[in-house]
């Protein structure tokens, strides 16, 4: 009878070892389903439908609104090359596709072109050319009526070299050579040659130099509107309104500046406006044919 009793006690103290060590193995599994991120089913129901309930952000729909394309501008700025300071580095931070005429053979004609190209801007040469009346600086480079045909190649040709982020050229100055046909002739070839563009700065009424470069197969174009001849704020101001409503009208529009701090001033105010307004600013290669 006591033998069958201490058999019970063992029976019974082994169940309840039995039953523990189940109890604890099961705790033990649930922690470390915790420490790897494993929900059981019943709370991974309840994470799921908390996320679906979840209110969506909502977005205002003025946030969304483009404005309707309302005309392209391109915008030249001439006379990089003088000067390396922080009104022409001020122009580096311009919003918009922005083309850069420089200037050969100045201090920082180089050393600007390359910045500008990195930054993302567009290069051209601005290339000196004879006025009516004295012709001011850049002698290495200016084009002048009297050179005979080899001096004029050799320097357009020493310009694009000079200058290799260039894709186009137009003229600095230049009242007397783009109104010489024979001059215009050997500059388009030259073009050409070199598969860039020309933009006529139209310094004067009398200019050939579009006609030319369209009778030998050169993409051109020619400017619309000179933004600071006045360097007045307004005036500058009021210039840009007059470029946008010929892009209005046209569908493209090129306007011509220079590095002036009066012009980098009202630019800073009036290209994002413009941009809101639904005008878009492209570079300049993209609107000559």
């Amino acid at each position: 009878m006591q033998q069958d009793y201490k058999t019970l006690i063992i029976y019974v103290l082994t169940l309840f070892v039995v039953v523990l060590l189940i109890v604890l193995k099961k705790q033990q599994d649930h922690l470390s389903d915790l420490e790897n991120g494993v929900l059981p089913e019943e709370e991974i129901e309840i994470v799921l439908d908390s996320l679906e309930k979840e209110e969506p952000i909502k977005e205002d729909p003025k946030d969304n609104i483009v404005p309707p394309m309302r005309g392209v501008i391109a915008l030249i700025i001439d006379d990089f090359g003088y000067r390396n300071d922080h009104i022409s580095n001020g122009f580096l931070e311009l919003p918009g596709n922005l083309t850069y005429a420089i200037i050969p053979g100045h201090d920082y004609s180089q050393s600007f072109s390359k910045k500008a190209y990195d930054a993302g801007y567009e290069i051209v040469v601005h290339m000196p050319m004879e006025n009516i009346g004295k012709t001011y600086g850049e002698e290495e480079y200016v084009l002048m009526s009297y050179f005979q045909e080899d001096e004029i190649k050799e320097r357009i040709n020493k310009s694009f070299s000079h200058l290799p982020e260039a894709v186009g050229l137009n003229n600095h100055q230049g009242s007397r050579g783009t109104a010489d046909v024979r001059i215009m002739t050997i500059l388009a070839h030259e073009i050409k040659a070199n598969k860039k563009f020309f933009v006529d700065s139209r310094t004067t009424r009398n200019s050939v130099a579009e006609s030319t470069m369209r009778k030998y197969g050169v993409p051109t174009n020619k400017r619309d509107i000179f933004l600071d001849n006045d360097l007045d704020e307004e005036k500058i101001r009021i210039q840009m309104l007059k470029l946008a409503d010929v892009a209005e009208r046209k569908g493209i529009a090129i306007g011509i500046g220079h590095v002036k701090p009066q012009t980098l001033a009202v630019l800073q105010r009036e290209i994002p406006d413009l941009q809101k307004k639904g005008f878009r600013f492209e570079f300049v290669s993209r609107l000559v044919y």
